[in-house]
């Protein structure tokens, strides 16, 4: 029987390398379900979108500048609009956010609370109020600072500090920094770990802002395959007027990294930022700690700091499986597959591979059979569906629109991207659908990570 045939119509999956997306190029390692990292390609002076792989209900953010070459000026990260889904983010300077070189920026994000990695390195991730402003022109004494001691549980012996101002409340530019509660010169420890934002020299007004920090303890590991390294480097960074790059040694080749000036040896304040057009080398991190130049010494020279650094390396890679199942449709005189009848296709499709695939790259093509001829209506009735499809996303984190994300061939040579699908169907049935095209938007939740990490698409078609 051709039924069989209809049963076997060609599948077609493909996850592009590179994401074709509006918003920044962002690549993404995912630790577990509470932790991942993201590399943002070409972050400018407007708020970019980034969307991220896990869910969450509470994320901190931190983010390092890559800073590529000290001709260009002085730079940080600013983060705003922090959820469960995305956050958005945008480079700046103190003086003139205008007046700027877009460059990559590197961020580690985690679920507010304390976690337990698999292979039990422990890392926890807070918030805290920021009401005053350290800086040059302020002062260093304790009182701006908050001294968030208690808010962490999770009994480290030595501690590695990320942090970010996470809101943006003023435009106003601020840095997240940290010390020891009463020596703005030595770096926080378990016992006393305060933590606040500075303004370097200039005396402009700040806005409170929420600060999110991220402490973890130093070390090595590989999970979920990704290697990481976490430490505080030597005392020997100093700023991007001197001669950087500054060089820490770490074994493996990494490609994302964060930094964190611990505490603060110079009066002018200054923070870490990643050097150079290729930051992270073989078996290195190049680094320097940066300036204002808004007030006070522009020289962007500055004595030695220590700076914590977290650096994250992947073998993780995307794989997919694709797997195709039919029903007669509700709507039918019988139960039998005959002429006249109509078949609902449903398309299970899963990552089984430790890794997301790249944001919104995933591409699926249907090619059916002449057998059967596409249904363009409402495929359920007075089902969940609306239109000719129905995508449930399961537990794969992927959404899909109708009105962008399918699309249709009436050529015969399958397409192998979405702007190759480009016939507008008419009538009922369209004998003419040759090709059905689905690119749903995200990244594709590893499997590893999450049980049963599926999506389904389904549609219906008539046998003639």
């Amino acid at each position: 029987m051709r039924f069989v045939v209809h049963i076997k119509a060609a599948l077609f999956l493909m996850a592009l390398a590179t994401p074709k997306i509006a918003m920044a190029q962002t690549n993404v390692m995912v630790l577990d379900t509470f932790i991942e990292t993201h590399r943002i390609s070409s972050v400018g002076s407007t708020w970019e979108t980034i969307t991220l792989a896990n869910g969450y209900t509470a994320p901190v953010v931190t983010c390092t500048y890559v800073l590529t070459s000290n001709s260009n000026p002085d730079a940080l990260t600013r983060v705003r609009n922090v959820g469960p889904s995305s956050f958005e983010v945008r480079g700046q300077r103190f003086d003139d956010s205008s007046i700027f070189s877009s460059s990559d920026v590197h961020c580690l994000v985690v679920e507010t609370g304390a976690h337990t990695l698999s292979d039990g390195h422990k890392i926890e991730a807070r918030t805290v109020f920021s009401d005053g402003t350290s800086g040059g022109s302020i002062g260093w004494d304790e009182a701006p600072t908050e001294d968030v001691t208690t808010s962490i549980t999770s009994g480290f012996s030595s501690m590695v500090v990320f942090g970010q101002v996470m809101t943006f409340t003023g435009a106003n530019a601020s840095v997240f920094w940290t010390n020891t509660c009463g020596s703005r010169t030595t770096p926080p420890t378990p016992t006393n770990f305060c933590v606040g934002k500075h303004s370097g020299r200039s005396s402009l007004t700040r806005a409170d802002e929420t600060l999110g920090f991220i402490v973890t303890e130093p070390g090595t590991g590989t999970v979920n395959g990704v290697s990481y390294a976490f430490d505080l480097g030597s005392d020997t960074v100093a700023g991007t007027g001197n001669s950087p790059p500054y060089n820490y040694s770490v074994t493996g080749d990494f490609d994302t990294a964060v930094l964190q000036q611990a505490a603060e040896d110079g009066g002018d304040g200054a923070w870490a930022v990643l050097y150079g057009s290729d930051p992270l080398p073989s078996n290195s991190i190049a680094l320097a700690v940066e300036e204002e130049t808004a007030a006070g010494d522009t020289t962007r020279r500055h004595t030695t700091e220590e700076v914590y650094y977290g650096a994250f390396d992947t073998a993780q890679t995307a794989l997919f499986t694709a797997s195709k199942t039919f029903a007669m449709s509700a709507d039918n005189a019988t139960v039998y597959a005959i002429p006249g009848s109509d078949v609902v296709y449903t398309i299970t499709l899963q990552n089984t591979g430790d890794g997301p695939a790249d944001l919104d790259s995933v591409f699926l093509v249907d090619s059916l059979p002449e057998e059967v001829v596409f249904f363009t209506g409402d495929m359920d009735g007075t089902g969940p569906a609306t239109g000719p499809v129905l995508f449930e996303a399961g537990t794969s984190r992927l959404t899909f629109t109708d009105a962008t994300d399918l699309k249709y061939s009436d050529l015969a040579a399958r397409p192998t991207d979405l702007t190759q699908c480009t016939y507008t169907p008419s009538g009922t049935y369209d004998a003419n659908v040759r090709h059905i095209c689905f690119a749903p938007k995200g990244y594709a939740s590893p499997g590893t990570l999450y049980t049963g990490n599926t999506a389904s698409i389904s549609f219906r078609v008539q046998i003639p």
